[in-house]
């Protein structure tokens, strides 16, 4: 039996609709098989697709990857892409880097299909996970959060304070219009807002101001937002950091070599520290602390397991020789603390 086999229906009634039926896992030997299937089926005129995921026991980061670039390529307007009864080991890593933003999620097949058939009517039923997203009322300001104490989880700390910059214009609505679409000046989301006051992006959470009337302004970040993730050594969480891992590269202007490099560095750096520091346990948990800013990107790891001093020789000779900064000392509380940081060239 194949890895995957991927079943590709017409949805009746729904023009430029497809069912894709996936059964197995995405992974290095099944993706390139997965990318040039959906290229073929959007060539012909499909321009929104219902994944069943149902049966999808893996989703490795180039699959990931794929799935983001094809929601991209397809518009909120003509379609997108609903994904349906996705598996926990999938849906966490799903979850963990925020990439929910991009599809719609649905529990069944039914609930999918309804929700085209209503955006077909009219865009009634708008799903939450609407790639059109509708923000009700303004943002309050929140006190940061705790650090993460369970696995998988994205701590993001809130916007800056709003600071005055220019005004831009945006297309007034047409008369009797409930919403203004608003396009993030960030990560290209549609966003629809109705009253005055202050937002942030769900996507990329960049913040801006719409004072009504058409205008909006959006707010500069002052300095980067740390992202905190609290993992274990599950491959998929390994998978999920590293497609993380490649995003900020790719933003922060790396090159391809030079993402590549990040992304094994990353990869050693997360072994090593399963195998010296836990005893090769995969059910330990360690953390990891990352900051783009301009075109660096650092990474500090954090783990509670046995010292990796230099009794044991220099394990991370590899990653050291890879990076432009590299720090390991041991935590006083126990465990060690790794910094790894490399600008793009």
């Amino acid at each position: 039996m194949p890895d995957l086999t991927i079943q590709v229906q017409e949805v009746k009634g729904l023009p430029g609709t497809a069912l894709v039926i996936l059964n197995g896992s995405i992974d290095a030997k099944t993706v390139i098989t997965f990318q040039t299937h959906l290229n073929s089926v959007k060539e012909r005129g499909v321009e929104r697709f219902i994944m069943d995921m149902e049966m999808v026991k893996y989703v490795n980061s180039t699959g990931l990857g794929y799935l983001i670039n094809l929601s991209d390529s397809v518009t909120p307007d003509k379609g997108g892409i609903s994904l349906v009864k996705d598996q926990p080991k999938v849906k966490v890593v799903f979850d963990m880097l925020g990439l929910n933003a991009f599809f719609r999620i649905f529990n069944t097949r039914d609930e999918a299909l309804k929700h085209l058939q209503a955006s077909d009517a009219g865009g009634a039923g708008a799903s939450p996970n609407d790639q059109t997203v509708v923000l009700k009322s303004p943002v309050a300001p929140q006190p940061p959060p705790p650090p993460p104490s369970t696995a998988r989880h994205i701590v993001q700390p809130p916007p800056p304070p709003p600071q005055s910059v220019p005004v831009a214009p945006v297309a007034q609505p047409a008369a009797g219009a409930e919403t203004l679409h608003v396009e993030c000046q960030s990560c290209r989301a549609l966003l629809a807002v109705k009253d005055v006051g202050t937002y942030k992006c769900p996507r990329c959470l960049t913040a801006f101001n719409y004072a009504g009337g058409g205008r909006v302004s959006f707010l500069p970040r002052q300095k980067a937002l740390p992202v905190q993730l609290s993992l274990n050594f599950a491959p998929e969480c390994t998978e999920g950091l590293l497609e993380f891992v490649k995003r900020l590269s790719t933003k922060s202007g790396f090159s391809p070599s030079g993402i590549s490099e990040m992304q094994s560095a990353v990869k050693d750096t997360v072994d090593l520290i399963r195998r010296h520091a836990y005893g090769g346990n995969e059910n330990n948990v360690y953390h990891v602390l990352l900051t783009s800013v301009d075109s660096e990107l650092e990474m500090r790891f954090a783990d509670y397991g046995a010292s990796m001093n230099s009794d044991k020789g220099d394990v991370f000779s590899t990653v050291r020789r890879s990076m432009d900064r590299f720090e390991l000392r041991h935590h006083p509380k126990g465990g060690n603390v790794v910094t790894v940081s490399k600008k793009a060239k």
